[in-house]
């Protein structure tokens, strides 16, 4: 996960502070039954660089793992249905960027 922020004229001009890893999964851990429905679609409105939406990611294909590991094709279509039901908004055009970056690498 990334810092908590990038400096500290982003955060004056944009109110940008990333939400740190205990936090993330703290939240997450909140709605535990809907980061692992493979299916279960997620809307982050301020993602910055996806620290909530790498997460959530992360849960949705371990759980594309351990039913569907054994046959290739039921894999492929789980992990792209776990991802494409992934959406992130951000203000900042870099961290969109990055956002997409991360989820890619995950997924990749």
């Amino acid at each position: 996960m990334r810092t908590m922020t990038k400096s500290r004229q982003r955060v004056v001009d944009y109110g940008e502070v990333l939400t740190p890893p205990h936090i993330v999964n703290a939240m997450l851990d909140l709605v535990k039954q809907e980061t692992e429905r493979i299916d279960s679609r997620f809307l982050e409105p301020a993602c910055g660089t996806g620290n909530f939406l790498v997460e959530i990611l992360n849960r949705k294909l371990r759980v594309v793992e351990a039913r569907y590991a054994r046959v290739q094709l039921e894999y492929e279509r789980y992990a792209i249905l776990a991802v494409s039901s992934l959406y992130g908004i951000d203000i900042l055009e870099d961290n969109a960027a990055e956002c997409r970056q991360r989820l890619f690498a995950v997924f990749d």
